[in-house]
């Protein structure tokens, strides 16, 4: 392989080097005198990015510095006299500037660095993810459920939400529209111009049935011929089932007799004028009888796909109103999501002016990018390229100086669900042709000969695959893998074992033996066990710690749940976000933090409220937190400061971002995740798409489901050319044939999906396999295309004997393990600490604020006043529309009273109006971040500022002036100091504007 060749896609089966691959290329390139900023390489995962500068980092300092390591590098990049160590130099010196990460980050950067020119006007662009992107999720529907519901403009919506939710109607309000923002908010996104619920699709309207179905009936019992009693009998009771179906209950076909299920897949399957029906014996119905009858079953699938319509165009208008909410609280505001990052750069194929504004933007990237790579290219998403390819394309177009380098794997293409688009693969490939050269790596640097007999034995031979999965099966294509040399070394032999055992108490004993006669956790050796869904995850993960094994779930650890000071520091938060929370309080009061927050700010409780929330708004978060922490009389354990300095640095990271409040402090770290790699003696519990691109020393697959692989419950969401609906029961689209095509192409994508991911579990091992099945009853269909099937047939293990065992090598390759002599050494656990002087902390004036509001209503009520005074301007000079609600009318009273009146009336005074104005400084050591509702700059004749006016809105039921003064003095005094720096000379004046008062008070 050339592996500087222009232009390459490489096709690299798992473990057989592509990190390596990449680094040679980049290396190369650079080598070749590219100036190392004008590479971009791109993943889907930090870790793997992080891998990527690692692994060039690496080779660049063994070429470096050992004549032989950089012959052997000089030999794989095809050059001679590379001088390795100027090259080092230059990516060293080029580091931060270079482009090694994910797409994701690529994106925003670019987003952030063209906002304007990409359309987005409104406030800065800040990137929202992980917690913080939950939180905004539940404020925006704590907004709908407090707001939208409650008020007269909610009507509208709460009739749509009820016929979105019709035959849901046990679920609760808030569980039906998470999972319906869940499942179609981004399809929303993605296809603007999709038409939900056509009508063309559908003959009937729901209400047809109650007017059509009993005569039907009737006619297709009348008019039926001879029939045996019991066939008369059964007949009468199936269409008696039929009749009390319920159109939108979608139970018909689930909870019926054997007769009605055979009379609905007649119906479907067979053609003619008479019906052949079973019900012990085989006896048929004809002629007008059978015609009454197909026309009473094709009418209840039409009515039920009428309701399945009429649902989706109320899902519409719900989701229209979520993402009406998104834009105005979020996207408008500067606040976007990746996917957001995402459409935003795709826009350019939707319009010619964002096609034009693109432009402009790829013409700046270009000429600062020459060389493109792509990893884990079946991962990425049709949005994902339509955001590259205008660049992409235009490095590709180039037959020199450019180039475009592209690996991936189809037989890892296990993230469908979340976009990814195998299918780019043979677009990229046609479109590129004849320049782009593909080439295959099949040799395996990660598994033993003894793991790749079983890969090889299943999924290396396509006739197994094609018994079971059928259609599905035909594009499968997975080479016979090779252990690359070093492996084949008999020191590294391993063993790969498939057993059957019965239920999940007889896997856990079965795993703890494995386990323990392997010496997992006494010798040398990482194990992943692999499970298909979290819930299972978290069910091994707890048993096996209760067996004395060291585990970590999901390879990550999550400091605000998984220890108990890491519990109490995210309870302390919640606290303060919302004094009245017992169950808060109650958990502190029983912590070690307690008696600090005594010794420091006295005992009553709003003693510590007050004092803690002052000296979180002088010094910030982790310095606050951390100072509670050092007057613990605790000794922490190693653990429990691991915590502490995670849970530290996340504080440190939201003082430095500012704009924030005790409840989203108090959410994100209650939602803290960290990545956590595992070390040697660490059994890592995750499910199988976790584990993608990892590999450890033992795989255990307790879970290798016999179930169907593609499920027809799980068919929600069908989508033709220009529209989308939600799916009806699956005895439905048995009786359509545009529906029954859609399902069967979703179930081949997901058999094929099916496959993939059972080829990365079993390609996750190094050197141990073990693979526990559940042995086939009686009754097993041997024939269902289903992933265990795909086992037993591949390795002959179909005769149901409960005892068969597929097997390579032995136990007894770990003793050539080394034994573990004394713990892996932990990294030093730094002192705990504030801030420094010489980095100012990160606050927040209004998080003084001793008042917040966490009612729905509350919150709903404050946000919509703050939007509407957002919008009023001077009201001598427009007068503002407000609506007939609550919110309206407070406002409107507001402005109409006496104290209040002159603030929104300008009278021909120089005075400069800003609205919402972010205001950040820095005073004494501290970072004043924070955001003005209204603010009034006086002008004098020559043009200075000689007056300011800081104004901000409260919504609070205060009983006087004294209450809101004693709440939010000191968050204003903050505003003035910001101000008071920024116009030094002028006199800064901070009001408060009370709804409820209607009164204008003066700090």
């Amino acid at each position: 392989m050339k592996i500087l060749e222009p232009k390459l896609l490489i096709l690299a089966s798992a473990g057989s080097g592509k990190t390596y691959q990449l680094s040679n290329r980049i290396i190369g390139l650079i080598a070749k005198g590219v100036d190392p900023e004008r590479i971009v390489a791109l993943t889907f995962t930090r870790k793997a990015a992080a891998e990527f500068a690692d692994s060039v980092l690496t080779k660049l300092a063994k070429a470096a510095t050992h004549p032989e390591a950089a012959q052997q590098l000089e030999k794989e990049l095809g050059l001679q006299d590379v001088d390795f160590v100027d090259v080092l130099c230059r990516v060293s010196r080029s580091l931060h500037r270079i482009t090694l990460g994910t797409m994701d980050s690529f994106f925003a950067r670019v987003v952030k660095a063209f906002q304007y020119e990409l359309g987005l006007t409104g406030g800065r662009f800040d990137l929202i993810e992980g917690p913080r992107q939950e939180i905004a999720t539940d404020s925006i529907l704590q907004h709908i459920l407090g707001d939208v519901f409650g008020s007269s403009e909610g009507s509208e919506f709460s009739h749509a939400f009820r016929r979105a939710s019709i035959g849901r109607e046990q679920q609760g309000v808030a569980r039906n529209l998470r999972e319906f923002i869940k499942h179609w908010h981004l399809r929303y996104r993605h296809h603007p111009d999709h038409e939900w619920g056509p009508p063309a699709l559908v003959k009937r309207k729901p209400e047809d049935w109650e007017k059509c179905k009993r005569a039907l009936g009737k006619e297709v019992i009348d008019q039926v011929g001879e029939l045996k009693d019991g066939h008369r009998k059964a007949l009468k009771e199936s269409i008696g089932e039929i009749l009390d179906h319920t159109i939108a209950s979608g139970s018909l076909g689930d909870k019926i007799g054997s007769l009605t299920k055979c009379i609905l897949e007649a119906v479907s399957s067979q053609s003619g004028d008479n019906l052949t029906l079973k019900y012990r014996t085989e006896f048929e119905i004809t002629g007008p009888s059978a015609t009454a009858l197909r026309k009473l079953v094709r009418l209840a699938a039409q009515c039920e796909l009428a309701a399945a319509a009429e649902r989706s165009r109320a899902l519409h208008e719900v989701i229209t109103v979520y993402d009406q909410q998104c834009e105005r609280l979020l996207r408008t505001r500067g606040q976007l999501g990746f996917d957001d990052v995402k459409l935003l750069m795709g826009q350019w194929a939707q319009n010619e002016e964002a096609r034009l504004r693109r432009e402009a933007i790829d013409f700046r990237l270009d000429a600062r990018i020459d060389h493109w790579l792509l990893d884990e290219f079946q991962d990425t998403s049709a949005a994902e390229w339509n955001g590259l390819l205008p660049l992409v394309d235009e490095a590709a177009s180039d037959d020199q100086e450019r180039s475009l380098f592209i690996v991936g794997d189809r037989k890892q293409a296990i993230y469908a669900w979340r976009g990814g688009d195998v299918s780019l693969f043979d677009k990229v490939i046609s479109h590129y042709s004849p320049a782009l050269k593909v080439e295959a790596l099949d040799e395996s640097w990660r598994s033993c000969p003894e793991v790749l007999a079983m890969v090889n034995q299943i999924c290396g031979e396509r006739g197994a695959a094609e018994a079971v999965f059928g259609e599905a099966a035909q594009h499968w294509d997975c080479p016979l893998h090779e252990s690359a040399k070093p492996l084949c070394d008999p020191q590294k032999r391993g063993h790969s074992r498939i057993e059957m055992v019965t239920g999940w108490d007889d896997k856990f004993d079965r795993m703890e033996e494995i386990l323990r006669q392997l010496g997992v956790g006494e010798r040398e050796l990482t194990c992943g066990v692999l499970l298909r869904g979290n819930e299972a995850a978290s069910k091994v993960a707890a048993e096996l710690r209760a067996r004395g094994f060291d585990v970590i779930l999901e390879g990550k650890r999550e400091p605000g749940k998984d220890s108990l000071v890491g519990v109490a520091i995210s309870q302390l938060l919640r606290w303060l976000a919302d004094p009245g929370n017992q169950l808060a309080r109650g958990v502190v009061a029983m912590s070690p933090l307690h008696a600090a927050l005594i010794e420091a700010h006295g005992k009553p409780w709003n003693a510590i409220w007050s004092g803690l929330s002052a000296a979180i708004a002088m010094d910030g978060y982790r310095a606050s937190v951390a100072a509670v922490i050092a007057e613990c009389t605790l000794d922490w354990s190693a653990y429990s400061q691991r915590r502490i300095q995670d849970i530290l640095q996340a504080l440190g990271d939201i003082d430095r971002r500012g704009h924030t409040t005790h409840r989203e402090v108090a959410e994100t770290i209650g939602r803290l995740s960290i990545a956590q790699s595992p070390g040697v003696a660490a059994i890592q519990v995750m499910t199988i798409h976790k584990s993608k691109g990892l590999g450890f020393d033992v795989v255990l697959l307790p879970e290798i489901p016999s179930k169907v692989a593609a499920e027809a419950q799980h068919f929600r969401v069908m989508e033709g050319k220009n529209w989308l609906s939600e799916a009806p029961p699956q005895w439905v689209r048995k009786l359509n044939p545009q529906l029954d095509e859609l399902e069967h192409a979703w179930g081949l994508r997901q058999q094929h999906e099916a496959m993939c991911t059972l080829y990365v579990a079993l390609t996750r091992a190094k050197r141990g396999l073990y693979v526990l099945l559940d042995p086939p009853s009686a009754s097993h269909d041997f024939d269902k295309a289903s992933l265990a099937n795909w086992m037993m047939r591949a390795t002959g293990l179909d005769s149901g004997d409960d005892q068969a065992i597929y097997e390579h090598g032995s136990f007894d390759w770990s003793h050539d393990v080394p034994v573990i002599t004394e713990p892996p050494a932990r990294p030093a656990i730094p002192a705990l600490q504030g801030a420094t002087a010489n980095s100012p902390v990160h606050a927040s004036p209004s998080s003084l604020a001793s008042h917040e509001k966490h009612s729905a209503s509350g919150m709903a009520f404050g946000s919509e006043v703050h939007s509407l005074l957002e919008g009023v301007g001077w009201t001598d000079e427009a007068s503002p529309t407000l609506p007939d609600t609550a919110a309206g009318e407070a406002v409107r009273k507001l402005m109409e009273s006496d104290a209040c009146r002159g603030f929104f009336i300008k009278g021909g005074r120089d005075i400069r109006l800003l609205r919402e104005q972010a205001v950040d400084a820095e005073i004494e050591g501290r970072w004043i971040s924070g955001v003005i509702d209204r603010l009034h700059l006086h002008r004098d004749s020559d043009g200075s500022i000689r007056r300011v006016e800081i104004i901000d809105f409260k919504t609070d039921a205060a009983e006087s002036a004294e209450t809101l003064r004693a709440a939010y003095s000191q968050q204003l005094v903050a505003y003035r100091q910001c101000l008071q720096k920024i116009y030094p000379k002028a006199e800064v004046e901070c009001l408060l504007l009370s709804t409820h008062l209607r009164e204008a008070v003066s700090l």
